[in-house]
């Protein structure tokens, strides 16, 4: 089995939590900790949002379900925002480079579920996204 877990999805709104359950093609990859593994050991992760409207957001990932031991981690992964454009001018282009966290060490229950979330908070400056690989080890 796997020792990474890579999952993306859509963040529609701000303020509300999204359940990140795809991975690009494939509609419904497997959220089971991998038999021996016991740590989520590293997680990258990118998001960003459309930047259609003026404001800025800020972006959390949750980590829990019944494979997480001592409850859920929320942890802050990302920002954008956007200010108009003066007549004549073209809006910068929106980066946000990814966030590589090493040594994270979340316990985890082999052969259990996890449940991967993702939040926009803030400013709903258009549709978010995120993908997130979290690695496995013990």
């Amino acid at each position: 089995m796997a020792s990474t877990l890579t999952l993306e999805g859509d963040l529609a709104t701000v303020d509300l939590r999204t359940n990140i359950t795809t991975q690009g093609s494939v509609a419904a990859p497997s959220t089971i900790v991998p038999a021996g593994r016991t740590k989520i050991k590293r997680i990258m992760v990118a998001a960003s949002s459309e930047g259609l409207a003026d404001g800025a957001s800020v972006f959390l990932l949750r980590i829990g379900g019944n494979a997480v031991r001592g409850g859920e981690s929320v942890i802050t992964v990302a920002a954008a925002g956007r200010i108009a454009v003066q007549s004549g001018s073209d809006a910068a282009a929106q980066f946000v480079p990814a966030l590589v966290l090493n040594d994270v060490d979340i316990e985890v229950t082999p052969s259990d579920t996890l449940s991967i979330a993702a939040e926009m908070c803030g400013s709903d400056t258009g549709t978010g996204h995120i993908v997130v690989t979290l690695f496995f080890g013990t």
